[in-house]
């Protein structure tokens, strides 16, 4: 609960300071660029919003968040205005399942969920600084386990899987875009997948 409470805080804390942020990068329009300028160089962004975690698979009680809070920092490099690599770690907040076990008492495996990836990115401008983008790459997922006395199962583990993500952005001067991503992570353990929307910041060097 204590991992809970200082995501809830994180998530307080930044998401006025990225307003701010995007407000003050429009009130400086000016400083923008053209279409046609060289998108080309190192970035780094951060990202917030919620995940989805789940079974795979499987046909009975799902597999719950709660809360559904993503956190996601990442780092990258432009190679041309359209081609670039990305990697990145995201938080993908508490996930937990109720079995019931062959006594009729009813047991509790939970864990927290979190992924880091490295991807090849794809940019393709729509025209007054706003762009589509995807990224195709592979996801190291890892759920940490607090299981219950059942070894038959567990939400717990590592698991690599293929990452796809799809977004937009918006450039609002020469360094900074606001963005918004639709991220699936795969299975980040054997019994868990995960995928996140975020909304964020990156800034270009």
């Amino acid at each position: 609960m204590k991992s809970t409470t200082l995501v809830h805080s994180v998530a307080r804390l930044l998401w006025p300071v990225a307003i701010t942020a995007g407000l003050v990068s429009i009130s400086h329009a000016a400083e923008s660029v053209p279409e046609s300028s060289d998108a080309r160089g190192p970035y780094v962004g951060i990202g917030l919003g919620v995940s989805k975690l789940g079974p795979r698979n499987d046909a009975h009680d799902g597999v719950h968040g709660a809360p559904p809070v993503a956190a996601k920092l990442y780092g990258g490099y432009q190679l041309t205005d359209t081609w670039g690599v990305e990697a990145g770690v995201v938080q993908l907040g508490h996930v937990h399942k109720d079995l019931t076990a062959s006594d009729g008492s009813s047991l509790r495996h939970s864990g927290d969920a979190r992924s880091a990836y490295i991807a090849g990115t794809g940019r393709m401008a729509l025209g007054s600084g706003f762009s589509l983008t995807g990224k195709l790459g592979i996801s190291f997922g890892q759920v940490h386990g607090k299981d219950s006395a059942d070894s038959q199962y567990t939400l717990g583990g590592h698991k690599a899987s293929p990452f796809v993500g799809v977004g937009a952005e918006y450039k609002v001067n020469r360094n900074m875009a606001l963005t918004l991503t639709l991220d699936g992570y795969g299975k980040v353990s054997e019994n868990v997948k995960a995928s996140a929307a975020t909304l964020g910041m990156r800034y270009s060097f």
